[in-house]
């Protein structure tokens, strides 16, 4: 026979446990309201992640939908993004510019990092041969006039032109590849079958880094030149600053010493 006693005890006992329960239940009532949160179950039902006592869309890199399969994906401030100036595949990248360690970067430093007969102009992209001349007596300089997409002199006889070049570079820009293009024309006019190219650089630099730097352009100006002018024989020579076509200390002076010269021969 059960006690008075005991069965008191059981009494209290079922209304400790109830009283436990309730007050669970209406802690839970009281909890942080969304978007707030104190833990992650707090924002499971919507799919996010509790991050500084808010719900945001992740707290990880992982959380992020194809994290795993694109690098250029990232969790920043709690939401899922791009890396900014980041690649997966050239598409990815401006024009001229290739996708490379998942950064966009210049498709190439010299001729030879481009294939299919392109070349590397001074902003790094490979391009193909320009074969236009020229469309304005503007783009031949000098006394020369613009006639039929060729630089001629006045009197109607084509004239060889300059190469020029940018500061400390011998990669050939749209300008000297159209440049090189028109002298073709001009020494096929003339029946010419052999060419020197002359490099010349300005008077910045040592006698011995303006020889290479000399080389380097007369070089490129070969390689393109033998591309639209497969029959012409060439030959290359560096005069470094030993020949400079003006004197004066500036860069207008300077932009008219960086170039390549054609002698016909």
């Amino acid at each position: 026979m059960t006690s008075p006693l005991a069965s008191r005890e059981r009494r209290f006992m079922s209304i400790a446990r109830s009283a436990l329960v309730a007050a669970t239940l209406l802690l839970g009532a009281c909890g942080p309201t969304y978007p707030n949160c104190d833990g992650d179950s707090h924002c499971k039902d919507k799919g996010e992640y509790c991050l500084e006592k808010k719900c945001v869309q992740c707290r990880l890199t992982s959380h992020c939908a194809n994290a795993s399969t694109d690098a250029c994906v990232a969790c920043e401030k709690g939401q899922c993004v791009r890396k900014a100036g980041c690649c997966t595949n050239n598409l990815d990248c401006p024009s001229g510019k290739k996708c490379s360690a998942n950064a966009c970067v210049n498709q190439c430093a010299s001729d030879a990092d481009c294939v299919g007969g392109k070349t590397c102009n001074e902003q790094g992209a490979c391009v193909s041969p320009d074969a236009a001349g020229c469309s304005s007596d503007g783009d031949c300089g000098g006394s020369l006039k613009c006639k039929e997409g060729k630089c001629v002199n006045k009197d109607g006889a084509c004239e060889l032109i300059p190469v020029n070049f940018a500061f400390n570079r011998a990669n050939l820009s749209r300008s000297a590849q159209s440049s090189i293009s028109s002298n073709a024309r001009c020494l096929k006019e003339r029946k010419v079958t052999s060419v020197t190219v002359e490099g010349h650089c300005d008077e910045r630099g040592t006698d011995a880094y303006n020889l290479e730097l000399g080389n380097r352009r007369a070089r490129a100006v070969k390689r393109y030149l033998q591309r639209v002018a497969r029959k012409l024989k060439i030959r290359t020579v560096s005069y470094g600053k030993a020949r400079p076509e003006c004197n004066d200390s500036s860069e207008s002076c300077w932009s008219r010493n960086r170039r390549a010269e054609f002698v016909a021969r």
